[in-house]
């Protein structure tokens, strides 16, 4: 059986050299969030043949300055995991917090099989070879897995007085990552799969780098 790696609140006061590690995995999810943004803008300027309107960001994968994407989607990856890491050791180990670290783990293992397994750029709807079902099955997990820890570390927050704050702010924008994630499948239906992709993964940037700026600033 897995065991989630959380420390007890009792063994720990603020200051003390235990939440260092909560500081290191909060900035390098930062930075893995940050590349991920900074690589995808780039992208749209170095392949301005594919079309951001009906190409989803993983095309970007296959052909020139392939790497650049797979690494960004490796980077993101990164950032699940240290969150995950980061939340094991800020958050009170309620089943919430625990709930919420095994998908956001979750996350990062789609995120890791999407980078390894590229998409089909000649058909991305439906996929047309095994690599790319693949790939579009870890993407789809991903985005799941994220959706529905937002939600739940907003519960979590409402029993943990140091994140109580952010409650309300993390709530909206579980709210806010559901309706993108809507109108992501209705523009897939319409065959503008890019603009819908980048409208749910501009909300679900946005969510990660407020979540991990706040872990970095009350660890």
């Amino acid at each position: 059986m897995i065991q989630v790696p959380f420390n007890r609140r009792k063994n720990l006061s603020p200051g003390t050299y235990q939440f260092r590690p909560v500081a290191w995995f909060a900035l390098s999810a930062t930075v893995g969030i940050l590349y991920f943004v900074v690589a995808v803008v780039a992208l749209h300027v170095l392949r301005p043949e594919l079309n951001p309107v009906k190409h989803a960001v993983s095309n970007y994968a296959i052909g020139p300055f392939g790497f650049l994407m797979i690494s960004a989607f490796f980077g993101l990856a990164l950032s699940a995991f240290a969150l995950a890491l980061g939340f094991a050791r800020s958050l009170a180990p309620t089943w919430q917090a625990r709930v919420s670290v095994l998908l956001l783990s979750l996350t990062g293992v789609g995120m890791a099989l999407t980078a390894i397994f590229p998409g089909d750029v000649t058909s991305p709807h439906p996929p047309g070879t095994t690599t790319a079902l693949i790939h579009w099955l870890a993407a789809g997990t991903s985005f799941l897995s994220l959706m529905i820890a937002t939600f739940v570390l907003s519960s979590a927050y409402k029993t943990d007085i140091r994140w109580q704050s952010f409650h309300h702010l993390s709530l909206t924008f579980a709210v806010i990552n559901v309706l993108a994630l809507a109108v992501f499948g209705v523009l897939t239906l319409a065959g503008w799969i890019g603009i819908g992709e980048r409208i749910y993964l501009g909300t679900c940037m946005v969510w990660l780098l407020l979540a991990s700026v706040r872990l970095l600033l009350i660890g």
